[in-house]
């Protein structure tokens, strides 16, 4: 690193942060934070979403490109400016590295940290040579996001609009929890990797949304490596014989749905196979994101139809007016929601 070039820009940033704010962290640390933030950095990328929840225009950078196979981002639903931002790098999930002299260039104010990232000391220690402040927020379980909502928005400069989506999506979980509470859990099997033979573990973070909304996983095990992805085989799928098949990608959807040995399992026999929707961020994992909170609607609606039973359409249209400032007509609502015609 080249030491000179770092030093200046330090100081450019510190001139640029005389003006400054305490708060108390979700470590009950006091921290130091400029006064009116308006250049926030999510280290991974359930950060990144939540900054452009609250608001797109204070994102300085990515952790990979907006358009990446996990997601259907494009600009009927996210901002130009958003799709158009430089990647600037990520500690882990499958994005480049970050480099501090590049990361510095950007001229951060503060880098929100999940705070189930298993790389937080590291990434505090990095930026803590750049004298970048941090602020670590809690949004593993479901039932975190309306604080995290509130909090960050707080923090950030924007207390109106983070307690509008806190109390929107309290009331959301404060209902498919109550649908789930009366509800016999429904066994689930979650089809990810090329061949749909590789799953999460029960309490897997990836499978939190679906556990909420009133499922039970069919596969038990122990997490054997970091990013999950738990290989198990066909024969092991038959003896599980699932009541409700949960697919991630369209292209594993389209091959169960043609492949004989699949159509022997009771969920496919029932038609109880779903893709899940990816407009314009996964709505359930990878990465876990705010559209979790739509995400868990459509969940409980697979899971209980007899018991759940909300407008997706509608909840839907709902969503993207708050969450992404985007009207959806009926036709849009119901393409993103895979409804056939």
């Amino acid at each position: 690193m080249n030491n000179i070039f770092l030093r200046i820009l330090l100081l450019l940033l510190m001139c640029l942060s005389l003006e400054a704010q305490t708060i108390i962290n979700s470590e009950g640390k006091t921290i130091t934070i400029p006064d009116n933030i308006n250049r926030v950095f999510g280290s991974s990328p359930p950060m990144s979403y939540l900054i452009y929840a609250l608001n797109p225009n204070k994102m300085i950078g990515l952790n990979f490109k907006a358009k990446n196979a996990q997601n259907g981002a494009d600009s009927k639903f996210l901002t130009k400016k958003f799709l158009s931002l430089p990647v600037i790098g990520s500690y882990h999930g499958g994005g480049q590295n970050i480099n501090l002299e590049n990361l510095i260039k950007y001229k951060p104010e503060l880098v929100l940290i999940w705070q189930d990232d298993l790389m937080v000391q590291t990434i505090k220690k990095e930026m803590k040579k750049i004298n970048v402040p941090t602020f670590m927020v809690p949004f593993r379980e479901i039932a975190d996001m309306p604080n995290a909502f509130r909090v960050t928005g707080k923090v950030i400069g924007e207390k109106e609009r983070g307690e509008v989506l806190a109390k929107y999506s309290q009331n959301i979980i404060n209902e498919v929890k109550s649908n789930a509470s009366k509800s016999t859990p429904t066994r689930y099997y979650y089809a990810e990797g090329i061949d749909g033979l590789s799953t999460e573990c029960d309490q897997s973070f990836h499978v939190e949304a679906i556990n909420f909304a009133g499922g039970i996983n069919v596969h038990k095990c122990q997490q054997s490596g970091l990013l999950g992805l738990e290989k198990i085989s066909f024969e092991t799928l038959l003896k599980y014989n699932p009541d409700v098949i949960i697919v991630q990608t369209p292209v594993v959807y389209n091959d169960i749905m043609l492949d004989p040995m699949w159509k022997s399992l009771k969920a496919v026999k029932n038609g109880r196979i779903h893709l899940v929707p990816t407009q314009p961020f996964n709505w359930i994992d990878r990465p876990p994101s705010f559209m979790r909170v739509l995400g868990i609607q459509w969940l409980a609606k697979i899971l209980h139809p007899e018991s759940y039973k909300v407008d997706l359409n509608k909840r839907t249209k709902e969503f993207y007016n708050l969450f992404l400032h985007v009207k959806l007509n009926d036709a849009q609502s119901k393409n993103i929601l895979g409804v056939k015609k």
